[in-house]
């Protein structure tokens, strides 16, 4: 019972605090498929988001873990990330260093949300394009 109460508050703390979801097809070398999630925090009185996305596709795949302020610009919310982790090109894997930015529109102020992913892969990642589908609320 314990267990259950643990996993269900760990299921509901990102939406107590703000969080989000997305499912993305991309373009890195190759068509690419994945998701990835965060919550935001409130540090010295900006939202900061911390999260993480995993993809894959022919002959792909990697993760990270990223974080960066989320910025409120007209009804989008913008967040320049820098990510570390780790992918997989053809067999051969290595470290990655991802610096990019995400652009989220909730066309309700929350719920549902469209977006896109820019961004470069250093190490074997290079430069990559996202479009974002998914919900929550910044």
């Amino acid at each position: 019972m314990r267990r259950l109460a643990a996993g269900l508050l760990l299921l509901l703390a990102p939406a107590w605090a703000g969080g989000l979801g997305y499912g993305f097809l991309g373009y890195q070398g190759g068509f690419q498929g994945g998701g990835g999630g965060l919550g935001t925090v409130r540090l010295e009185g900006l939202p900061w988001a911390f999260g993480g996305e995993g993809h894959g596709g022919a002959g792909q795949r990697g993760g990270i873990f990223y974080t960066g302020p989320l910025l409120r610009l007209e009804g989008v919310y913008l967040l320049p990330l820098l990510g570390l982790g780790g992918e997989e090109r053809n067999g051969a894997g290595g470290f990655l260093v991802e610096v990019g930015v995400r652009a989220f529109y909730f066309p309700q102020g929350t719920g549902p949300l469209l977006g896109l992913g820019l961004g470069y892969g250093l190490g074997r990642g290079g430069p990559y394009l996202r479009l974002l589908f998914g919900g929550g609320a910044p």
